[in-house]
C-alpha cells in the first residue's frame, strides 16, 4: 500500500469468491438445521464460522472487483483492514468458546 504495488487480478479468483458467496449461506443454513436437530453445539459453531467465512468473502470480493474496475490499488488493503477487524471482533467469542459447551470433553468417565 505504501510503496505502490498493486494486487494481482485473477479472473479465477473472482468467480471463486462468487461461487462461495452463494453456496456458503446454503451451506450455514445446512449447518445450523442439522446441528439444531442433533443438538450438537460443535455443529452449529460450524454453521456460525460459515456464515462469518460468507461476510469475510464478501469483503474480498469487493476488493478485487473494485480493483478491477478502478485499477486502485489501495482498495485491496483496505479490504484486508476490514476482514482483520472482523477477525478482531469475532475472535474473543471463538476462543472463550461461546459456541461450544465447556462439559462436551469426551470424558465419560
Amino acid at each position: 500500500m505504501l510503496d505502490g504495488s498493486t494486487p494481482d487480478n485473477s479472473v479465477v479468483e473472482i468467480v471463486l469468491l462468487v461461487l462461495s458467496v452463494i453456496i456458503m449461506p446454503v451451506l450455514a443454513a445446512a449447518q445450523r438445521r442439522v446441528g439444531t436437530r442433533l443438538g450438537d453445539p460443535v455443529m452449529l459453531a460450524d454453521a456460525a464460522e460459515t456464515k462469518m467465512c460468507v461476510l469475510l468473502s464478501i469483503s474480498t470480493l469487493l476488493g478485487l472487483v473494485l480493483f478491477a474496475i478502478t485499477g486502485q490499488g489501495w482498495r485491496d488493503p483496505v479490504a484486508g483492514f476490514v476482514i482483520a477487524a472482523f477477525a478482531i471482533n469475532q475472535g474473543p467469542d471463538a476462543w472463550e468458546g461461546e459456541f461450544v459447551d465447556a462439559d462436551d470433553d469426551d470424558d465419560d468417565d
